[in-house]
């Protein structure tokens, strides 16, 4: 990340009614406009993409990327399932609501340690006496056990075994939910697709039901007697077939996504590429009802689609992804599923397990045609009168009133808040932000390294947010800081936009035909605006760290050779001066599977942001002989779009070919994991 950025202004021009004049356009920028980015924990934090941070009410730093948070009955513990990066860890927050909580990491420290835990993902649960954390073990297979009071491990649940002794040897343990008696604890497992019932008293697994495609979320009914699991994969990938044992590839992509080829594969004389089948089966995008009335015969009872169908027009648009559900909470009277493609929660009826309505997450009128509020983690409050929303898309929190099922606000919270809980006496709403106030600098003039070193992934520490349950008035000026930190609106003609003018980009759509005819794009990646461009005296840059610049000395990593005075990119740098330069504009992510997702106009959804930092960090590896059904999502730094991630309306390419807009890729964003494949494909 560069050492000083200045914020990229984006435009979006949309019809609507809140302008004075004909044709009533309205410009949405990025709030910061060109201030460059900083973190202020005690007013205002810039993120890259120009939108600003001001958390409501008070945060307590923990690890990189907390998915997953819980807390206890009382209240008093909250904890929460760091899962990379590093450090693989747990934050336990002792006296939680107190002027003074201690916040503990097991294991301590900026590194993971494989001898405490060696693989976390997103699940907690913890046992009603407080005296046991539960904690998933991702890839181990299993459900590490630590003391709630002092962080050291007490155990660990094999969950390879189940209880008629078949042996499943990869599984991929994710988000649990604990019976309110503190018997049976329940757990997703993303790659075998199936929920484990766990016997906490003899830590055995008594039972496996199969369900759908890459179980992310779970929840359990009020009275306990079923569960609810959120599916949020699309496909089952099988690896190509190829009867030369020394080929290993395909020269070109096989088939289209979504054609006739996608769904029912083909074959020639020496390979055989698998169907993907019909996106739209039960088992893809879909939530399962579990009957667990006798736990060791649980069955499941029902099969629910949510949100919006492959395929399905929405707003004039053929849906392109699914719905992404991913998480689930539960009343006496309703189930809330949160679709994290389509910006809305799908209500279920319990009692016949049918969907009702859908609640759209819209947070203001400029922008109700948009997609990118990302809706993950749920929360109910204790009298079941209010829904909690993380929606990552906006840091912010969006609230729900049960009763009439309507949108009321929206609180402000840190960087992508994943997960939330409301304290047992509803007072307090407990949020963890998986990219708290952001990392800052890894690098220049004033950047001084920690003990975690300079990779962004860990120091992009997350944080633990306390809130006071806002009244119906506070709520209203929290709305509207929301919108504040989101999005600077204003009309087409506003004086503030004359300096574009000359400006060979139109405004908005429609508003001037402009010169460009032509555009290419060619993308580089893990280097920073200030390596290359930092000398360019019209720009904001750094030149202290301009080593890929001008007059750059460097050697070999064996000290062996040298090279004194080089200009490195000299094309780089003559383009810079000859022609324009921009110093805010730049990709809003955190390392190469992320960002090239936003390189082809496609947010990355919880689904992208929970893995990509497990995989980075060791914590989400493909094994290649594995016989789990979903081994082959295990992305890895993939930046190829999956279907599981694929926005509602498509990327790029859907929106070129939609409006008629000719184009060629020569390659850009077909490079998946896992895969065999030679190291040095990925940089031709």
């Amino acid at each position: 990340m560069n050492s000083l950025i200045k914020i990229l202004v984006f435009f979006l021009a949309i019809i609507i009614t809140s302008c004075t004049h004909q044709p009533k356009i309205t410009v949405l920028n990025a709030p910061a406009g060109e201030l460059p980015t900083q973190i202020n924990k005690s007013g205002i934090t810039i993120i890259p993409n120009g939108r600003l941070i001001t958390p409501a009410g008070v945060t307590i730093p923990v690890a990189p990327h907390p998915y997953g948070l819980e807390i206890s009955n009382d209240g008093n513990i909250a904890v929460t399932a760091n899962s990379g990066t590093r450090p693989l860890s747990i934050s336990i927050i002792r006296d939680l609501l107190s002027t003074n909580p201690l916040v503990q990491q097991v294991p301590p420290g900026p590194f993971s340690d494989k001898g405490v835990i060696s693989s976390v993902f997103m699940g907690l649960a913890i046992s009603p006496d407080q005296t046991t954390i539960y904690v998933a073990g991702g890839q181990e297979n299993g459900i590490y056990l630590f003391n709630a009071q002092t962080g050291n491990k007490t155990g660990f649940i094999d969950c390879s075994v189940t209880a008629k002794g078949r042996k499943v040897k990869d599984g991929y343990i994710g988000d649990m939910v604990l019976s309110k008696n503190g018997k049976w604890l329940y757990a997703v497992d993303q790659i075998q697709f199936r929920v484990l019932i766990i016997n906490t008293k003899s830590l055995e697994v008594i039972k496996a039901v199969g369900v759908g495609r890459y179980p992310f979320g779970i929840a359990l009914s009020p009275d306990g007697r079923k569960v609810y699991v959120a599916n949020v994969g699309m496909f089952e990938y099988k690896p190509i077939e190829m009867e030369n044992e020394n080929q290993k590839g395909l020269k070109f992509p096989p088939f289209g996504y979504n054609t006739d080829e996608a769904k029912y594969g083909f074959r020639t004389d020496s390979v055989k590429v698998h169907g993907l089948g019909d996106p739209n089966i039960p088992e893809s995008f879909s939530v399962w009802a579990i009957e667990t009335s006798n736990p060791e015969a649980a069955h499941v009872t029902a099969k629910i689609k949510t949100g919006h169908l492959v395929g399905e027009l929405v707003e004039g648009i053929p849906a392109v992804g699914g719905s992404s559900p991913n998480s689930i909470v539960a009343t006496d009277e309703y189930v809330f599923v949160s679709n994290g493609n389509n910006d809305n929660i799908s209500v279920i009826g319990p009692h016949h397990d049918t969907i009702i309505t859908e609640i759209y997450l819209k947070p203001h009128e400029a922008i109700k045609r948009f997609r990118g509020v990302i809706p993950f983690g749920l929360a109910i409050s204790p009298d079941q009168k209010r829904l909690y929303v993380a929606e990552p898309g906006i840091n912010a929190i969006g609230v729900i009133d049960i009763p009439s099922l309507k949108v009321v606000g929206h609180i402000p919270a840190g960087w992508f808040p994943s997960k939330l809980k409301v304290t047992p006496d509803g007072k307090k709403l407990i949020v963890a932000n998986a990219k708290g106030f952001g990392s800052g600098p890894n690098g220049g003039r004033d950047f001084k390294p920690g003990p975690e070193g300079t990779y962004i992934g860990s120091l992009m520490k997350g944080n633990v947010q306390i809130i006071d349950i806002p009244t119906d008035e506070e709520l209203k000026k929290l709305t509207e800081k929301v919108i504040q930190n989101n999005f600077q609106i204003s009309c087409s003609d506003d004086p503030k936009h004359q300096w574009r003018k000359k400006n060979p980009i139109p405004l908005f759509g429609g508003q001037k035909e402009s010169p460009i005819k032509y555009i290419v794009f060619i993308s580089k990646e893990n280097r920073t605006y200030d390596e290359i461009f930092g000398q360019i005296e019209k720009g904001d840059g750094d030149p202290s760290i301009a080593r890929y610049g001008h007059n750059a000395s460097f050697t070999n990593r064996a000290k062996a050779d040298s090279v004194q005075g080089a200009t490195v990119m000299p094309n780089h740098l003559k383009l810079a001066r000859d022609f324009a330069i921009s110093d805010n504009f730049y990709v809003d992510s955190d390392v190469s599977a992320d960002g090239h997702r936003w390189l082809v106009n496609t947010y990355p959804n919880e689904w992208v942001e929970t893995n990509t930092p497990a995989s980075y960090g060791g914590n989400r590896s493909f094994k290649y002989n594995s016989d789990a059904p979903g081994i082959y999502a295990m992305t890895g730094s993939a930046g190829a779009i999956y279907p599981e991630d694929y926005n509602e309306a498509g990327s790029m390419w859907e929106h070129l070919d939609r409006n008629g807009i000719d184009f060629f890729n020569f390659g850009f964003g077909i490079m998946f994991e896992p895969a065999v494949y030679q190291e040095s494909f990925k940089y031709t």
